[in-house]
């Protein structure tokens, strides 16, 4: 009897024994998975936010970082390590013949202190006599690939400008053109100086007037 006694007291321990191994096991495994997370975050963070040179070529592209952040912005606006992007303030329009026929060149002077860039497309608006008062179409974008152009103080880039021309003989005549330069909120009014663009009154599904990127020629001269 007594040695059955002493054996069911053995097997209660061995019992006990085991479950306390296996609660342990349990929750080494549970704080081995718990530390691991924030290791798991931190490189998730790093490839977002590190300043490390390996991160750093990787943000570039991706944007995600501040320098990558930095990286995208340039790349947006066609700005370069030595100039800002060209602001409308800091730029004189005019207009002149492009020598094809339907087609306008405008121009844009930096008539700023500094280096400036571009990259995009213009926003074009067609404006009668009386000024916006008097607004046409807007111009659609061309298929052309936008350059990025940078233009020192006193040099010039420009885009051009084709349309449609009215066959009708009822078309509008618009006289002026409202120009915002690639990613600013501020337009400039140039008047045509006697290029005046007349094109059907009423459009259809397609627009009249076209616009290219800004970039078709950059230098001091026209």
């Amino acid at each position: 009897m007594r040695v059955r006694k002493i054996s069911a007291l053995a097997v209660i321990v061995a019992a006990a024994g085991l479950s306390l191994t296996a609660c342990g096991g349990s929750g080494g495994s549970s704080t081995a998975a718990q530390s691991s997370t924030p290791a798991s975050a931190s490189n998730s963070a790093g490839g977002q936010g590190t300043t490390g040179a390996s991160s750093s070529d990787t943000s570039g592209s991706t944007g995600t970082s501040t320098s990558g952040s930095t990286g995208k912005k340039a790349a947006r606006t066609g700005t370069t390590a030595s100039g800002a992007m060209c602001r409308t303030e800091h730029l004189g329009f005019s207009a002149a013949s492009a020598g094809v026929k339907n087609e306008i060149v405008v121009n844009l002077k930096n008539t700023g202190s500094a280096t400036c860039g571009m990259h995009g497309f213009p926003g074009v608006q067609l404006l009668g006599a009386d000024g916006l008062g008097d607004k046409g179409p807007d111009a659609a974008r061309t298929d052309t690939t936008a350059p990025t152009v940078t233009i020192a103080p006193g040099e010039e880039t420009r885009f051009l400008l084709h349309y449609i021309p009215d066959t009708s003989g009822s078309g509008k005549t618009y006289t002026k053109l409202s120009v915002t330069p690639p990613n600013e909120t501020v337009f400039d009014v140039l008047n045509l100086g006697g290029l005046d663009i007349t094109i059907p009154a009423t459009t259809g599904n397609a627009p009249d007037v076209y616009v290219d990127p800004i970039g078709y020629h950059t230098g001091t001269g026209k």
